[in-house]
């Protein structure tokens, strides 16, 4: 699929899924700056992403990791869309890309007998999540977490409206030594935030 199609193919899933998709539009590479920005590549190892959709994320980690001369790695995408997750496992040969559930995290680490986790980044939409799913990704999160570790992911501005945003802020405050929110990335639709989680 094409970069120009990118907008499309995702606003057409979100109308068929409106809740697992959480978004009408793909994150921009703004925000995928963001994401990365301060975490050392060269330290990084085995990587987790939530919801990758149409890989924003994806391919801005592993830019960064051929940047930072990091070529042994171990990336696993977790996408719930089983369309979304096929088009981007054929065209991103460096990730496992799977058609999966985030609360699968922990059974996958330790069926396959993984290390600690290095990174987890997460382009899932909170707010729209129950409780217990949410709280359940989170926990799961910091148990494979090696100490240190970092999650990274994003809140919309707009979803400040929802309580499940603040929850989701009171769950990671309880779960993380680190909890941080960097300034707004004005150049996304919706403008968002990203959130800074060490374990």
């Amino acid at each position: 699929m094409s970069t120009a199609n990118k907008p499309l193919r995702f606003i057409s899933e979100f109308v068929r899924h409106p809740v697992a998709t959480a978004a009408i539009a793909p994150s921009s590479r703004h925000l995928a700056s963001a994401m990365c920005e301060g975490i050392d590549f060269t330290a990084v190892r085995t990587i987790f992403e939530f919801g990758p959709g149409t890989g924003v994320f994806t391919h801005a980690v592993l830019e960064r990791l051929k940047a930072a001369g990091t070529t042994e790695f171990r990336y696993t995408a977790l996408e719930l869309n089983e369309r979304m997750a096929a088009e981007l496992r054929e065209k991103t040969p460096r990730a496992d890309v799977r058609h999966a559930n985030a609360l699968d995290i922990e059974s996958i680490c330790t069926r396959e007998q993984l290390p600690p986790v290095d990174l987890v980044v997460s382009g899932l939409g909170w707010p729209s999540l129950p409780g217990h799913v949410r709280d359940g990704i989170l926990e799961q999160t910091a148990r494979v977490l090696r100490p240190g570790a970092e999650f990274r992911t994003f809140g919309y501005h707009v979803g400040l409206l929802f309580p499940g945003a603040w929850k989701f802020r009171a769950k990671c405050r309880e779960l993380f030594s680190i909890f941080e929110i960097s300034p707004v990335t004005w150049r996304n639709l919706p403008p968002a935030f990203v959130y800074r989680c060490v374990k």
